[in-house]
């Protein structure tokens, strides 16, 4: 094990470069300046009298309607009614879109006998952009209040805010699963989420974590943002999404559009201020580490999941955050593809030249120590016949070879993942830390063909994100060029 004391100040390339911040310049002249993604713009409120041909202040009517507008063009003059039938008056922030875009769940008040308009789930056909009648969740037929619904990028389940019982106080999470029956009751989504203040305008991403707005957590100021990652069977404890985003204001309906590379939310300003719709996107820096369509800089989530992870605040990391970062090699010699293996390879990979030679390459500061001895060589063998019980030493690593590893995962604890099963044989995996997590590769290759190649067979092993990293010693590789062999 390599260690050394680094602190997140130290990393070549900071998270928060490769974010932009800005506000979203559109007069909006509705009830509320809170918006959402829809197709490939977004959805606000406005009255219609600012957008007839008339001049406004001639005009002494109007309704409150929903309106879209491209993101290439954001403006008053470039916008058009949402539906073409129906008005849909109805807080863009409390909308959620089925994928395919032909449903919407949205809040919208009711009267019920002795209590005004409390707050329902509702449901929406879109068919060739109209909308058809409007249809109440049937878990919803009760005086509680039932708001902001989340709609998983499955349909499988809905994450709404609530004030049914039982409650923790205030608005609570709940989550309903579709089933063939219909829609589950509620379960409420318990104490480590829920506090005895509101948590409301619930979203979630195309990984199924958990956004949404709360006063009860520790934050910044009024109600943050806060994100719940998803664990593959719940989701763990809440984490504020730091000061880049959350503001002293209220911020509210935070959500990312499909393409993953920007997101949006409102910060509700005091008397004295205007709300302001915020908008966060990669910038050119991110989508240029970008080695594959799969890779974490192209999916604004994971970069915010960095950046969560680094403990940004206020433009600077927080003082006095050196942490000891590790570098574990598993063990520290991973086989390599014999000529014959690599030949086999060949024909389900991309050669060399085709491979973007941009990666996410970000060097990682390695204390210097005292060379260790070199060990008996052993032979160089096919990955297919190398596994874990055959290696027990691996000869000392060259600081100056360039070599080439497969990236398929990361995790928040050291020494998550020894070893992995590839097509039914266990390997090691070489470990290093950057940005608050643990990246996890596998294999050690002296071609970007070999480690594409390599590549083929943990993506058809579930690692889905698997991308070629270069290394040149025990510290990531910056320099692109080293990819065009």
């Amino acid at each position: 094990m390599l260690t050394s004391t680094t602190s997140a100040q130290d990393d070549s390339i900071r998270v928060e470069e490769l974010l932009m911040k800005d506000t979203v310049d559109l007069d909006i002249n509705g009830p509320s300046r809170d918006v959402t993604f829809y197709m490939n713009g977004m959805v606000f409120l406005s009255n219609t009298k600012f957008h007839q041909k008339m001049i406004p202040d001639h005009i002494t009517f109007g309704v409150i309607k929903a309106y879209f507008v491209p993101l290439e063009y954001i403006a008053l003059e470039s916008s058009r009614p949402l539906f073409i039938n129906d008005d849909f008056p109805y807080a863009p922030s409390g909308m959620s879109f089925t994928r395919d875009y032909r449903q919407v769940y949205f809040t919208k008040s009711v009267e019920l006998q002795g209590r005004k308009d409390v707050e329902k789930i509702f449901e929406m056909s879109i068919i060739n952009g109209e909308g058809t009648p409007h249809n109440q969740l049937s878990f919803t037929d009760d005086p509680s209040r039932y708001l902001h619904p989340a709609i998983s990028l499955d349909d499988s389940y809905m994450i709404f805010s609530s004030d049914r019982t039982p409650s923790n106080g205030g608005l609570d999470l709940f989550i309903s699963r579709r089933t063939s029956d219909g829609w589950s009751p509620p379960e409420n989504l318990g104490d480590t989420i829920n506090t005895s203040s509101h948590e409301w305008y619930p979203y979630l991403d195309h990984q199924n974590n958990l956004y949404f707005s709360s006063s009860g957590h520790m934050g910044f100021g009024g109600y943050d943002v806060f994100v719940c990652y998803y664990n593959g069977a719940g989701w763990d404890e809440p984490k504020n999404l730091t000061n880049y985003v959350n503001s002293e204001q209220d911020d509210l309906g935070f959500a990312i559009h499909p393409n993953k590379q920007m997101a949006i939310l409102s910060q509700v300003m005091d008397a004295e201020s205007k709300d302001e719709i915020v908008k966060i996107n990669l910038n050119d820096k991110a989508l240029l580490l970008a080695d594959n369509d799969d890779s974490w800089s192209q999916d604004i989530s994971e970069v915010i999941k960095d950046l969560v992870g680094t403990g940004y605040s206020t433009g600077t990391f927080p003082p006095g955050s050196e942490t000891v970062s590790s570098i574990t090699s598993h063990p520290s010699s991973p086989p390599l593809l014999s000529d014959t293996d690599a030949e086999t390879s060949e024909q389900e990979s991309k050669s060399a030249e085709e491979l973007d030679p941009a990666v996410p390459v970000i060097q990682e500061a390695v204390s210097e120590q005292e060379p260790e001895p070199s060990p008996a060589p052993i032979l160089e063998v096919a990955v297919a016949d190398l596994t874990v019980e055959e290696i027990e030493t691996g000869p000392a690593i060259d600081p100056n070879k360039v070599t080439f590893r497969v990236q398929i995962t990361s995790s928040s604890r050291p020494n998550s993942s020894p070893s992995v099963t590839i097509e039914g044989k266990k390997y090691p995996t070489f470990e290093y830390s950057h940005k608050g997590a643990y990246r996890i590769t596998v294999g050690e290759f002296n071609t970007v063909k070999e480690a594409s190649a390599f590549r083929i067979k943990c993506k058809n092993a579930g690692y889905s994100q698997a991308f070629v990293a270069a290394f040149r010693g025990n510290e990531r590789e910056t320099d692109p060029s080293v990819f065009r062999q």
